[in-house]
């Protein structure tokens, strides 16, 4: 109660208080302002502010505006003097350029001028010597005929060099005494003898003088051989023993003696040689230079002692080898020889030189040449007739008292003084032969005639590069020179007398003939065949916006419906050309991957024509040609390869295009079918061209089934032209 007491004095008090002090409070405060006004003068303030800021931007905007022109002025005036400067140096440039080119014009014109003075000297030249080679060939042919109309048998000499290789033996036979033994009384018997000759190799060398008269053939000079020869013998030979009364049995079974001789002969040979064919006969008398002989083998020794019953052996030894004398021969030897062969000229002589200012005619004296130096080959074979052994008879073998074994050998032609021995040689002899220059006697060819071919441009006259020409008779139609190569040189071919036709091709060229005749032998025949130009097509394609080139299939057309030529563009240039034949009509058409097509005719067949082909734009719609697929398939065709790598080209080449493919059918089968086969085949399309390496975000594929034709379903025709499919350009 009191808390309630004490609350309401504390109110009345307040009351009071605040009655009292109302009036100076009311006093003290300022009288307020009204509200309207003072907003508007803040929204003055705030204009005026405005105002003052955009006009502070206005006048710095200004500025720098001013700054900027007056900088873009200055830049202005330095980009032209500049492109004055840089204009001043292209005219000095172009200028240096023109004298250049015009110096090099004149230095080119004075070479072209030089070079064709120089040919037309060349060809006067080549002229005039053949001429004169013309000239001169009927010369000598002339007088050969006459020589041959009073024909001289002459004497021809030549000296020869010869070679001769083969077989020789010494033939040797030893002869029995007068009782019947072959060396000394009861020693060695001819029945228990063996000799065998083997024989051995042979070679020679001989330098002869050769005579020529007609066909009779005279040879002499000096002969060199050396000869070599192996005998293989077998005999017993007896030794006594006075001592002890014991008897010495020696056995020679299979001793070999090799002897070799050099001798130095004179030939003396007659023959003949008709044709290419010769043989010689005659005899050779000979002296020995130098001589020897060498044995080796084995012999037995079998001893009978009267101390002993049976024989006993000492056994086998080998023959020393030593010799006890020479072998000696009857001075002179006499062979008979033979030789038969044939010449080789036709195969190994060489012709007279053909760029020797002198040439040789009948009946003047030939100086020496390669000419006259013939050759042949032949077999031959010598005998020796006299028996020429002169070793002085003596024992093959010799002992000592105090020893069994044989001490020395000598050759067995010692064994008796009536061995005989005779030399024979066989084998093959080459020979040079070098003719002493004298009376010509061969006979003269008649002088070949010649045509020099040169195949030029009719307009300039100039020799083509390459040309081909073929020459056949103009009566028989007889090839008379295949075809050759010709060249700026032109070509120089042997022809009979006759008339004759050539015709000349070249690329670029129409073909061309010409008729000549040869009239006379030894006559050389001059043949230019000019040949006129075929007129050449050139194009060139390129984009219509960017100017750039345009590689493209270019189709050419002969009258209007026949493909006649398909040329292809260059990525460089965008170029191609073509020969066309003359009298006929051309039209051009190019179908090229996202451009518009283009068909026009060609008015001259020596046209260069420069084809803008316009890009399809956006929203644009064409057909890509020859893309075939297994029917009602969507497996795509090999043949179509090219049609795809033409769009893929067209893509890669314009890598902001994106695209979308749609495929369409005919209306056989269907519809939910062939709208299926379309997607199919326009997603084919798109995964081939994602394979080939275009981004699959650049193209799209629909397929549109067979709600847009645009060709009647009727006929195959009409529905293979609505089975298709279309690139529509986003």
């Amino acid at each position: 109660m009191k808390m309630k007491r004490y609350f309401r004095y504390i109110l009345i008090a307040s009351v009071v208080f605040s009655l009292n002090c109302a009036p100076v409070v009311v006093n003290a405060m300022p009288s307020p302002v009204p509200a309207s006004q003072t907003d508007k003068q803040k929204a003055a303030e705030k204009k005026k502010k405005e105002q003052e800021k955009a006009k502070a931007a206005k006048e710095k905007e200004k500025a720098k505006a001013a700054k900027a022109k007056e900088k873009e002025k200055a830049a202005k005036e330095k980009e032209k003097a500049k492109a004055a400067k840089e204009k001043e140096k292209q005219a000095a440039e172009r200028q240096k350029a023109n004298e250049k080119a015009q110096a090099e014009k004149e230095k080119a014109a004075e070479a072209r001028a030089k070079e064709a003075e120089e040919r037309q000297e060349a060809a006067a030249r080549r002229e005039a010597e053949a001429k004169e080679k013309e000239e001169k060939a009927i010369r000598d042919y002339e007088r050969y005929q006459a020589n041959q109309a009073n024909p001289k048998t002459e004497v021809i000499s030549l000296f020869n060099l010869g070679l001769r290789a083969g077989y020789s033996a010494m033939m040797d036979k030893i002869q029995p005494a007068a009782d019947g033994s072959l060396w000394g009384a009861g020693t060695l018997n001819q029945k228990n003898a063996l000799q065998q000759l083997t024989g051995g190799g042979g070679a020679g060398l001989d330098v002869t003088y050769n005579m020529e008269y007609g066909h009779l053939l005279f040879v002499t000079g000096l002969d060199f051989r050396f000869l070599n020869s192996t005998s293989n013998y077998g005999f017993q030979a007896i030794r006594q023993d006075k001592t002890y009364g014991a008897e010495y049995a020696y056995l020679f079974d299979k001793l070999t003696e090799t002897r070799n001789m050099m001798q130095l002969g004179l030939p003396i040979m007659l023959g003949a040689q008709f044709d290419k064919f010769y043989f010689l006969l005659g005899a050779k008398v000979g002296v020995t230079l130098w001589n020897n002989y060498k044995q080796k083998g084995l012999y037995d020794i079998v001893v009978t002692d009267p101390a002993f019953l049976e024989p006993y052996g000492m056994g086998i030894h080998e023959i020393s080898g030593e010799t006890e004398q020479p072998i000696k021969f009857r001075q002179p030897e006499l062979s008979l020889a033979a030789e038969f062969g044939i010449d080789l000229d036709e195969w190994l002589q060489a012709q007279p030189d053909p760029k020797k200012k002198t040439k040789v005619r009948p009946g003047e004296r030939l100086p020496f040449g390669r000419e006259h130096i013939h050759y042949r080959v032949g077999l031959f074979a010598e005998y020796g007739v006299l028996n020429t052994n002169a070793t002085p008879a003596a024992y093959p073998t010799v002992f000592s008292p105090d020893a069994v074994e044989v001490q020395k050998t000598n050759t067995l032609l010692a064994m008796n003084g009536d061995t005989k021995l005779n030399n024979l040689f066989v084998g093959a002899k080459f020979t040079v032969q070098f003719e002493v220059p004298g009376r010509q006697t061969r006979p003269v060819p008649p002088p070949p005639a010649y045509a020099i071919y040169s195949v030029v441009d009719v307009n300039t006259n100039e020799p083509l590069q390459v040309a081909f020409v073929e020459t056949r008779g103009t009566e028989s139609g007889k090839i008379a020179m295949r075809e050759k190569q010709i060249g700026p040189k032109g070509f120089k071919q042997r022809h009979a007398v006759g008339s004759f036709t050539a015709e000349a091709k070249a690329d670029g060229y129409y073909p061309n003939s010409e008729v000549f005749t040869i009239e006379s032998v030894g006559s050389t025949q001059y043949v230019t065949i000019a040949l006129r130009p075929c007129p050449l097509f050139r194009v060139r394609v390129y984009n219509a916006e960017t100017g750039q080139p345009v590689p493209a299939n270019v189709q050419i057309l002969k009258n209007d419906t026949v493909p006649a030529y398909t040329l292809a563009t260059d990525s460089v240039n965008g170029s191609a050309r073509q020969m066309l034949e003359e009298g006929q009509t051309y039209r051009l058409l190019i179908a090229q991957m996202g451009y518009d097509s283009v068909a026009m005719a060609i008015a001259n067949l020596g046209d260069s024509m420069n084809i803008a082909l316009s890009p399809i734009k956006k929203g644009e719609v064409f057909i890509v040609h020859n893309l075939h697929f297994a029917t009602n398939k969507t497996r795509i065709l090999p043949r179509s390869e090219s049609a795809l790598n033409d769009l893929f080209m067209y893509l890669d080449r314009n890598p902001n295009v994106r695209i979308k493919i749609v495929g369409h059918t005919d209306n056989v089968g269907k519809d939910e079918a062939n709208q299926k086969l379309s997607d199919g085949r326009a997603n084919a399309v798109m995964q081939d061209l994602i394979e080939r390496g275009i981004a699959a975000d650049r193209i799209e594929a629909e397929g549109r089934g067979e709600t847009q034709p645009i060709d009647t379903n009727d006929t195959e025709e009409g529905r293979q032209n609505n089975r298709r499919v279309e690139i529509e350009i986003l």
